[in-house]
């Protein structure tokens, strides 16, 4: 098969000496990486290794009210010691901890490759982190590198082991180039660290086989990129750059077919020889010929050791102990097999049948010779080293801190460009504010009445520059995770991520304020001063950088606020003429006059206003000292979140529990004793037949499913072409191809769920096409599909019990009763032993459920309570081990045969595991057919076209190398060559009869479309209820949704309560009453953006998988986002209401019901507000964007910070009436002041002389009598003194907030309801729009 082209196909990276590019960089690489000083050689030796974690017993899921009552308890203070102490654990989690891995003793030797074995849950990625001196967990016995003791490696060389996790992580919105270089830059020695060589390395992608996808995006689970085999390449290609000498690959062949697998273990051999590196790796379902490529193997069983040795002498080993491989069976399945006291085989009278417990294996090989072999050799080698001088020291990181953050400043860069969309909106939202707000306040007055328009103008400025911060914490909160696992690969420290993020940060704020100031500061006519200009922007800036490093601090944005006050009023003077100059006597001389503005002393009517800001409590000289000090508190916040990165750790290290939902247990009840014969019967063929014998008892009875010419486009690419091929009732075929084949887009294709693209030829269930009736038809019978993706997309904080009652209730026909549908769930649980666990919580893919029984839960048992009839399941074995994948395919296998038709993706079936197939669709690399028939006339076909098997040869494996696939797959064309044989084959024109042949006999669907013309299996009530209560579930299982928004409202409470702590009736206290509803509405953009995130993750759920499964509809998802909100909302209404309302002494009686009110009102706007947004929105960056705007909008033309008739004209006659907080703000605002008689204390009195010879009374009473105000010594003849208000009217007057306007409070009232209405209604429609109609609303992304 090999070429001596270059480009042959068939090259791999186990032929790197063929390429002299690749061999030149790869040879450079690793030269690179063993000079200056670091460790060539660094061996890995064990002694009674022992890894431990806390066992708490049962472990219940922590719930909201324990995360309420744990604020300041026990919760914080072990979270403090955890972090801060993580390598010191407590006597008491001594005293109650469980082994993880008991007493494990060995060796590998540099240029050695270790192959850890065990099944899941048995302790192989707890043993890779120990091996990689990366456990957070206790670890005792001996542990050494090189002969150095591993917690002196860990603090000199901590950069020579590296741990990849199973998990691919990455910033999705970087492209595989990006991610590449960015790996290089920060791994590579400085001495070989130049562009030539980082491109010519980049370039090395190709061998990888990701050369046709350098330019496209890494992608993840929501953001669309390259396939997830091509993302594992882009992991394996970043540990090679990191180039440590140890290296631990965890399942690091999940998500590849069986021939990309063996390239990159070629590969890994490869480098292993050419850098003498110490390989570690668990890979599932491995084939003969990658265990072949390993020295040792480690057989882990339940976290004891029970094998180590030599790869060729471990069957042998086990043999001799009287285990029975199955025939066929390769080596790996037949070690796996032994741990499994359900598969394994013993040789009656041996010493194996004695042997029950992994305690007693364990036993047994230390007592065998090949202990002894590796005591003695780890005893030679100990020697050996003792004699050999000790690595010299090396730092973790080749890049000093310096260019660690200059690296990571470019990634930020390339990042930004990446996501252009979320930039792009946050520029055209500040351009329209500018404009807008600008033109509001345009040609702001010198006078009285502006005084107070113009603060209101500059905290606008500040408020809405930090605002515009938010939408950035998705993306931070998202990569938190990658930059974690880059860190422990020893890229680059986390701070330096930290503080790039700060440093880009600076000319992106920069430049965003001169878009805003330009226009904002001319329009409003601030003070046209250099000076005063620059001051005003420098402090704009210091508040936003402030404000993104420690966001929803409105503390300090008030302390910013007061600078840009002082600086724009000194200078000024501040004019005061009609209303209010007191008295506004006609002819009055100015000397005996004031101004009705604070500071103003009598004779005065032009009030400096360095004097009205002293007499605030500021001081213009303080204004430099000041901005020192926002510099300095700036910086302690950057220096938090520097400190932090580095210390705080999220993502779990192993030993995770299970973890169950309370007021429940684990069930003890075993399956095999409760398992009900009959139940199972009509799930599952009597007997363990063969194949064959199975087979001949299958009927195809119903309508099959069958595809002619099957064509897939997506833009102007042809991912499938013609394919042709066919499932009935009682098949069971299995769907293999190389990594992006096209498998999955098949699935989609045919299971018509988030089919992308244009499908073309003919696809038929029955003897029609399979449009409405096709999706229908399942709806009313037990004949039904069902898709098992491939991304496990469910809800972490449902048990298992609830996942598949929910599945069922609302995807079973509708003739089951609910007895009936529930009874069905036990058997399902029941079949696939999930009984035990059937009350625990899923969790994620690191939850201590585990990979197998999360796959069995999520892809299998979900699908199989709706009774489906039509079963596809794309890749339901990738991740698991050899023993899990059988179980998967047994339970598939069953239900096939018993009238299911099953159509599976499948990437590395051993020969064992392929043979339960009935039927094998090979696709190449190009999206075209190679075969379709019958499992057992596979290795017959291609050995007719010249392909001749190896005896005992894996089949599948057989013809995915022979067809050309691995890394260079979409370089070769013996893809092309095989299908074009097909095309021209007998076998296809059989195919094309059978299918002809097919149609006519199976059922038309003529008998299931008369049935019901619904679309779903329940009542829109039941789907709402159930999905209502999963939602309500979630928050309670899940604390920090509802705890912070309970917090926030809790905190800002206290704050505005104590802040306006019992009020009195004196003019400053009115407006500080006023000032106390304001401040309630800037709660809205801290939780609206939370319920942005809630949402969207519900969203993507419906689109992405029970949407497309026709488990509840958009409306649904609708209904229940919203009353799932509700019981929450109002509950943090009244706690805010509580803490408020009182404290600041505000009326009692009809008022206080009004604000209560209005407040529960105000709650449930803006949940509603929240869902708006996010439906109007396609993604989260720019619902982040336009919630800032829309928040800006609504509360600067309400009339509150701009009086009403301030305004200017064109937004006063509309855009004030279309926004919803002019009623809110103005009902609570007139509920609050409305009838306050007025008392003034001294500080709020005006004073003014009157004329010589006057007294107070003869000169202002007649003033103070038209004016309602209140002359309080109308006998004095030198001093008098005013309060200008006698009744809170007068105050809402200033505002046009008649009480009497609208129908007073109760109007403002209703007429906000109907805001709140509308909200509610254009949830519904655009969701509708955007999501099932299309419509784009942001044309210019």
């Amino acid at each position: 098969m090999a070429s001596s082209d270059d480009d042959s196909p068939s090259k791999s990276i186990a032929d790197i000496e063929t390429n002299e590019t690749g061999l030149g960089a790869v040879k450079t690489l690793l030269q690179g990486q063993s000079s200056g000083g670091t460790a060539k050689q660094v061996g890995l030796a064990f002694r009674h290794l022992s890894v431990a974690a806390p066992d708490a017993g049962v472990v219940y899921a922590k719930t909201l009210p324990r995360a309420i009552i744990n604020t300041f308890g026990v919760d914080q203070f072990n979270f403090l010691r955890s972090h801060l102490f993580p390598r010191g654990p407590s006597k008491s989690a001594q005293s109650h901890a469980r082994n993880i891995l008991t007493d494990f003793t060995g060796i590998v030797k540099p240029g050695e490759m270790l192959f850890v074995l065990s099944r899941p849950g048995s302790g192989c990625s707890t043993f890779l982190r120990a091996a990689a001196n990366r456990s957070t967990l206790d670890v005792t016995g001996h542990l050494s590198f090189a002969n150095i003791d591993a917690s002196e490696f860990e603090k000199r060389h901590r950069r020579e082991t590296i741990y990849l996790p199973e998990e691919d992580r990455h910033i999705a919105a970087l492209s595989v180039s990006q991610t590449m270089r960015f790996a290089l830059r920060v791994s590579l020695p400085s001495k070989i660290r130049t562009d030539h060589v980082v491109e010519e390395l980049v370039v090395m992608g190709k061998i990888f086989g990701i050369g046709h996808v350098l330019d496209t995006p890494v992608g993840g689970q929501f953001f669309p990129g390259v396939s997830g085999g091509e993302r594992k390449r882009v992991s394996i290609a970043e540990v090679l750059a990191a180039g440590s000498s140890v290296q631990c690959f965890d399942n690091s062949t999940r998500g590849l077919d069986s021939s990309t697998a063996l390239d990159f273990v070629k590969a890994l051999r490869r480098l292993t020889d050419l850098g003498q590196k110490t390989t570690l790796a668990t890979l599932y379902q491995a084939g003969e010929n990658i265990y072949r490529h390993f020295d040792k193997v480690l057989l882990i069983d339940q976290g004891h050791q029970v094998f180590f040795g030599r790869t060729e002498d471990a069957r042998a080993y086990f043999e001799d102990l009287g285990y029975v491989p199955v025939p066929g069976e390769t080596t790996a399945e037949f070690l796996t097999n032994i741990t499994d006291p359900r598969q394994r085989r013993t040789r009656p009278g041996s010493r194996a049948e004695s042997i029950t417990t992994p305690s007693q294996l364990a036993a047994a090989f230390k007592e065998s010779a090949q202990f002894a072999k590796i005591l003695q050799e780890m005893s030679q080698s100990e020697k050996q080293l003792a004699a050999e001088t000790s690595p010299i020291p090396s730092s973790a990181y080749n890049l000093s801190y310096l260019h660690q953050i200059l690296e990571c400043l470019r990634r930020e860069y390339q990042l930004i460009k990446g996501q252009r969309r979320v930039y792009y909106t946050k520029s055209v939202t500040t351009i329209i504010l500018c404009l807008t707000v600008g033109s509001l306040y345009y040609d702001l007055a010198v006078n009285a009445q502006g005084a107070f328009t113009r603060g209101g103008l500059l905290f606008f400025a500040l408020i809405l520059n930090g605002w515009l911060q938010f939408p950035e914490l998705f993306d931070a909160h998202t990569n938190r995770p990658v930059l974690e696992r880059q860190a422990s690969l020893n890229l680059c420290r986390p701070s330096a991520v930290a503080l790039a993020r700060v440093l880009i940060d600076l000319p992106l704020i920069a430049f965003q304020h001169v878009v805003f100031i330009l226009p904002f500061y001319f329009l409003a006519k601030l003070q046209v001063d250099a000076g005063k200009f620059f001051f005003f922007y420098l402090t704009l800036f210091v508040s936003t950088v402030s404000f993104s490093n420690l966001l929803r601090d409105l503390h300090i944005m008030f302390h910013h606020w007061t600078i840009v006050l002082v600086n724009e009023f000194v200078g000024l003077e501040i004019a005061c003429n009609g209303v209010y100059a007191i008295p506004d006597v006609v002819n009055a001389d100015p000397r005996y006059q004031t101004c009705n503005i604070p500071g103003a002393l009598p004779g005065q009517v032009n009030v400096p206003g360095s004097q009205y800001v002293e007499a605030l409590g500021w001081r213009f000289d303080h204004r430099w000292r000041n901005i020192g000090i926002m510099i300095a508190i700036a910086a302690v916040y950057v220096l938090a979140g520097t400190l932090g990165s580095e210390i705080m750790r999220f993502a779990s290290h192993g030993g995770t529990p299970i973890v169950y939902a309370r007021n429940s247990s684990p069930s003890r009840t075993s399956s095999r004793h409760s398992r009900d014969i009959e139940k199972e019967a009509a799930l599952s063929p009597a007997g363990d037949t063969s194949s064959d014998s199975e087979a001949g008892k299958i009927h195809h009875v119903g309508p099959a499913l069958t595809w002619k010419d099957l064509t897939v486009d997506i833009g102007d690419k042809q991912i499938l072409k013609g394919i042709s091929s066919y499932v009935r009732p009682g098949d069971f075929t299995a769907l293999c191809g190389a990594s992006g084949a096209g498998k999955t887009t098949l699935l989609t294709a045919l299971s018509q769920t988030n089919s992308a693209g244009t499908l073309g030829g003919k696809v038929m269930f029955g003897r029609k096409e399979p449009g409405r009736a096709f999706k229908k038809s399942h709806r009313c019978a037990a004949s039904d599909y069902r898709f098992a993706q491939q991304q496990d997309l469910h809800d972490g904080t449902a048990t298992v019990r609830e996942a598949l009652e929910f599945s069922a209730l609302l995807r079973q026909p509708k003739h089951y009763s609910r007895a009936e549908k529930l009874a069905y769930v036990d058997r399902i649980l029941d079949l696939l032993d999930l009984l035990e666990v059937q009350n625990a919580l899923i969790g994620d893919a690191e939850s201590g459920l585990g990979v197998e029984l999360t796959k069995r839960v999520t892809k299998i048992a979900v699908e199989l309570v709706a009774r489906p009839k039509v079963l596809f399941a794309d890749e339901p074995t990738s991740g698991l081990d050899s023993q899990g994948a059988a179980h998967i395919v047994d339970y598939l296998r069953r239900l096939s045969h018993n009238g299911q038709a099953v159509l599976v993706t499948i990437h590395q079936p051993s020969a064992s595991l392929f043979a339960k197939f009935d039927r094998f669709l090979a696709l190449s690399s190009e999206g075209k057919q190679l075969y379709f028939g019958p499992v057992q006339q596979v290795l017959p076909y291609f050995e007719r076209h010249g392909a001749v098997p190896p005896p005992g040869t894996n089949p599948a494996e057989f013809v995915l190398e022979t067809v050309g696939a691995g890394v260079n797959a979409r370089n070769s064309d013996k893809g092309t060559d095989w299908a074009t044989r097909w095309d021209e084959s007998p076998e296809a024109e059989n195919v094309a009869a059978e299918i002809g042949h097919v149609q006519e006999q199976g059922s038309s669907l003529e008998d299931f479309e008369d049935r019901t013309t619904e679309d779903y299996n329940a009542s829109v009530f039941t789907q709402t209820w159930l999905l209502t209560i999963r939602i309500m579930r979630n928050q309670w299982r899940n604390p920090p949704y509802m705890y912070s928004k309970i917090w926030v409202h809790v905190v800002s409470a206290i704050l505005v309560g104590l802040t306006f702590f019992q009020l009195g009736t004196g003019p400053q206290d009115l407006q500080n009453r006023s000032f106390s509803v304001f401040f309630m509405v800037f709660l809205v953009n801290a939780i609206v953006n939370t319920i942005l995130i809630r949402f969207f993750l519900a969203r993507l759920y419906w689109e992405f998988r029970e949407g497309p499964s026709k488990i509840y509809s958009w409306v649904v998802l609708c209904n229940a986002s919203i009353l799932a909100e509700m019981p929450g909302a109002l509950v943090c209404g009244v706690v805010y209401y509580l803490l408020w309302y009182f404290p600041s002494g505000l009326p009692l009686g009809e008022d206080a019901g009004y604000v209560f009110l209005a407040v529960l009102t105000y709650e449930v706007f803006q949940v509603l507000l929240g869902l708006l947004m996010m439906a109007t929105s396609p993604d989260l960056g720019v619902a982040g964007n336009v919630l800032v705007f829309m928040i800006c909008t609504m509360n600067w033309y309400n009339g509150l910070i701009v009086p009403y008739n301030q305004m200017q004209v064109f937004w006063r006659y509309w855009l004030y009436y279309l926004n919803p907080f002019s009623y809110l703000l103005g009902g609570l605002v007139i509920a609050v002041v409305e009838g306050v008689p007025v008392h003034c204390a001294d500080s709020d009195l005006h004073e003014f002389s009157p004329p010589p010879g006057q007294t107070c009374g003869a000169y202002a009473a007649a003033w103070a009598s038209s004016a309602s105000a209140q002359l309080i010594n109308p006998s004095a003849t030198d001093i008098c003194s005013v309060c200008i208000w006698t009744n809170g009217d007068q105050y809402l007057e200033g505002f046009d907030l008649n009480p009497q306007k609208w129908g007073g409070k109760w109007g403002f009232w209703g007429i906000f309801v109907a805001f709140t209405v509308s909200n509610l209604t254009l949830v519904y429609f655009l969701t509708w729009a955007t999501k099932i109609k299309k419509w784009k609303l942001f044309y210019f992304f």
